[in-house]
């Protein structure tokens, strides 16, 4: 359940780049660490993940595959987030083969901020899975944070990406 977790957030990285702005400059490979957990009392796990993004400007579409690793376990991630050029909202699908399946997305963009919330069964544990994501891309880096949904106090990622 929690590579579901990092897997659905790293795809959720990708939902933040609709808007031409935010999804252009989300292309190129990304390294990125930071931690993540998967339940309101579990701890914190160190995160790392390695993303590929390719933007199609003509599309205004970012499609990513990438892989992230926890302690001794490692999931593939693959998604694709679309945009409309003078609209803020975002659409798409996430894909973690080893956890939540696919998944659709649905968000807002501006300023360089992505955000939106998803909704998941866990189909390992049955568990629901939802939470508020944003990304945000400044100055080269993304940087993905989490809360719970029904808490928005209590973090639940926080991933820092760079070049």
């Amino acid at each position: 359940m929690f590579l579901s977790k990092i897997t659905f957030l790293i795809a959720l990285t990708a939902a933040s780049t609709a808007l031409s702005g935010p999804l252009a400059d989300m292309d190129g490979s990304w390294r990125g660490s930071g931690w993540a957990r998967e339940t309101l009392q579990g701890p914190q796990e160190t995160v790392r993940c390695q993303i590929a993004n390719s933007y199609d400007k003509s599309a205004l579409t970012l499609t990513l595959s990438g892989q992230c690793v926890v302690p001794r376990r490692r999931l593939t991630i693959a998604g694709t987030l679309t945009g409309s050029e003078g609209i803020e909202r975002i659409t798409g699908r996430w894909s973690n083969p080893d956890g939540i399946g696919s998944v659709r997305i649905v968000g807002t963009q501006r300023d360089g901020i992505v955000a939106f919330n998803f909704s998941a069964t866990d189909p390992a544990t049955g568990g629901k899975l939802a939470q508020n994501v944003e990304w945000r891309v400044s100055d080269g880096t993304l940087r993905l944070r989490s809360t719970d949904r029904s808490d928005p106090s209590i973090m639940m990622s926080d991933i820092s990406f760079g070049r």
